[in-house]
């Protein structure tokens, strides 16, 4: 069965690259709204519960399991989508699986996006949270690009969760030199048009944009990190760099690979053994002390 999603995957991320540069020339807009489309598809298990949450203005979705108390400790999930599409509806489906592993909720945030609200608004947003206590951040995509980017400027210690995190926004960083495009319905192309949506004219070096780039320094103000991507994805060599990046800073690095994963496998937890996987290792890794 896992053999015929993955065919279906790639024929659909094949479909969807030919439909987006030859035929529709699809807007950030209008993918918001195709992702958010196909995200009403799921259907949620009885006990899970969504609710509006904000903090300090920033809104977002609360999704936990019936049985998780009020007063356990929310996980913070930074979404993907190119800092231009992807929501809480987009991941609720990953949300509510990580909730129910780890019986705690899952905060979502709708945090803001480019073009409209290129950097550094996002990452303003998530600062205005206030929150100062070591939180636990999951990041997927440039979602991971944020949760690094946000924990290195809050410097306090927070325990991240990066999958096939896009941390490097140079247009000759290690995954703009390759096309990985059989695993992702993006390719090289896009990741420099989304990075100049997101950048609007800002540098891509500074480790706000590029947190790839951060000092060793910076980067030993993290907590423990867990790292996940596919060996064959579009942004593999971002995380091979990373890795390199956090042996040399003598980080508490948990290290994970797919061999064949799509980008984005995690969102699946009910289809892909490979998300599956991913919701055990996360599980495990929030539960260490």
């Amino acid at each position: 069965m896992s053999d015929l999603l993955h065919q279906f995957i790639s024929g659909y991320h094949q479909t969807v690259r030919t439909l987006r540069r030859e035929v529709l020339d699809a807007t950030p807009g209008q993918w918001r709204l195709a992702a958010d489309t196909v995200a009403r598809l799921y259907i949620p298990p009885r006990d899970l519960i969504v609710e509006p949450h904000e903090r300090r203005g920033l809104p977002g979705e609360l999704v936990r399991r019936q049985s998780i108390p009020d007063s356990a400790k929310p996980i913070v999930w930074i979404h993907g989508g190119g800092f231009a599409f992807g929501s809480p509806r987009t991941h609720r489906a990953a949300a509510a699986a990580l909730s129910k592993a780890t019986q705690r909720p899952v905060w979502l945030p709708h945090y803001p996006l480019a073009p409209e609200h290129p950097y550094p608004a996002a990452l303003d947003a998530l600062d205005g949270t206030g929150e100062e206590a070591p939180l636990d951040i999951v990041g997927d995509s440039a979602g991971g690009n944020l949760a690094l980017a946000w924990a290195l400027r809050r410097g306090v210690g927070d325990r991240l969760i990066l999958l096939s995190p896009w941390l490097d926004l140079r247009v000759d960083g290690p995954s703009a030199r390759t096309n990985a495009s059989r695993n992702s319905a993006f390719d090289r192309e896009d990741l420099r048009e989304y990075a100049g949506l997101y950048l609007a004219g800002n540098t891509p070096t500074s480790p706000d944009c590029s947190p790839l780039l951060a000092t060793a320094g910076s980067l030993s103000t993290l907590g423990p990190i867990l790292l996940e991507h596919s060996e064959t994805e579009l942004l593999a060599g971002d995380s091979t760099a990373f890795v390199s990046a956090c042996e040399a800073a003598s980080l508490n690095l948990t290290h994970a690979t797919e061999p064949a994963a799509p980008h984005g496998w995690q969102l699946f937890p009910d289809l892909l053994p490979e998300a599956k996987r991913s919701m055990t290792r996360m599980r495990d890794f929030l539960a260490q002390p």
